[in-house]
């Protein structure tokens, strides 16, 4: 008859090799899969490469980001704060785009947010 700690040990060691990873195999050294670049369809890799260039060109002449994100140019709370206790400035309400174009209001009371403008002006 089997001792209890024999029968213990057929039943463990089998669970045991559950927690045993796979055998690693070495990987190659050379890599076999081919990469390629985006290329549109209907252009050669030459003639991609001339038109992200161009494109490059031309946003370098551009001054993104002039009018701010969201073409404004913004003044900071500190600035807004020491202009409102002078009385120089009040706060500032989104209007309705259609009075502005119907004149019931006036062109200088739309917010410079509103209006893309700048809080000096």
């Amino acid at each position: 008859m089997m001792s209890s700690s024999s029968l213990l040990l057929l039943v463990v060691l089998p669970l045991a090799s559950a927690f045993v990873g796979p055998a690693v195999q070495p990987s190659p050294a050379v890599s076999r899969t081919v990469l390629n670049a985006y290329v549109p369809d209907g252009l050669t890799p030459d003639q991609y490469s001339k038109l992200k260039n161009k494109e490059k060109e031309q946003a370098k002449k551009k001054d993104f980001g002039a009018g701010g994100a969201r073409g404004f140019k913004s003044r900071s709370m500190q600035s807004f704060m020491l202009a409102y206790e002078r009385g120089e400035a009040k706060h500032l309400f989104p209007v309705n785009p259609d009075k502005v174009r119907q004149g019931k209001i006036a062109l200088k009371d739309v917010p410079y947010m509103q209006r893309g403008g700048s809080w000096d002006n």
